[in-house]
């Protein structure tokens, strides 16, 4: 299965901000492990059964703002606004800096996919 670009309405909105209007939905295969943060309305989400017909954490979800989701490598998700209101959100992707000769883990804002 291939991720497609259902409607490709999604903007960005500057430092890592996408904007997923109402009636539109966004469909993608991630290559990298990402966290998916709602800034403001509600996103349905949808995760699939994976490659051999099942996953533990596949089907809908809800998430509000201040909410996020770790997603693995290789899901294939779809994301839409729910309700009235524009979907605001931030793709994020873990970090590993160096601080003091160790290693010391976070998250960065990743841009919007094209």
């Amino acid at each position: 299965m291939s991720a497609v670009h259902v409607l490709n309405s999604q903007q960005s909105q500057g430092h890592g901000r996408c904007l997923l209007a109402v009636g539109t939905t966004r469909s993608l295969l991630l290559r990298h492990a990402m966290q998916l943060h709602v800034l403001a309305g509600r996103a349905w989400v949808t995760l699939d059964d994976g490659p051999h017909g099942w996953h533990e954490g596949s089907g809908d979800l809800l998430l509000r703002p201040g909410q996020s989701l770790a997603l693995a490598p290789g899901r294939h998700v779809v994301i839409e606004p729910l309700g009235h209101e524009a979907l605001q959100y931030q793709w994020l992707r873990p970090a590993v800096a160096r601080s003091a000769g160790r290693q010391v883990a976070g998250i960065e804002p990743a841009t919007c996919p094209a």
